[in-house]
């Protein structure tokens, strides 16, 4: 059996839901839709449909009015869906 990771966060996490859109240029502007599945102060954790959301890609949040920059970290498939952690800017 592998030993557990030690958790590396830096803040805590608090669960949220709710439409966001992510939208960025790739050469040509891309909106996303996705799901906030949770929250910290220096990031945010979703869930979407778009392979286009990659690793070092940043993105402009939009959620109730509200723009905020970010960088997707990370991206991977969970329950066959994609998640991706990104960091706020």
């Amino acid at each position: 059996m592998p030993a557990e990771t030690p958790n590396r966060r830096q803040s805590p996490r608090s669960p949220a839901s709710g439409a966001v859109q992510l939208s960025f240029e790739d050469p040509l502007p891309i909106t996303v839709e996705a799901q906030l599945q949770e929250t910290s102060q220096q990031g945010f954790r979703i869930s979407h449909s778009s392979r286009q959301l990659v690793p070092g890609l940043e993105v402009l949040l939009r959620r109730d009015g509200a723009t905020h920059r970010a960088r997707v970290i990370w991206t991977h498939i969970l329950d066959g869906r994609l998640v991706s952690g990104c960091l706020l800017l």
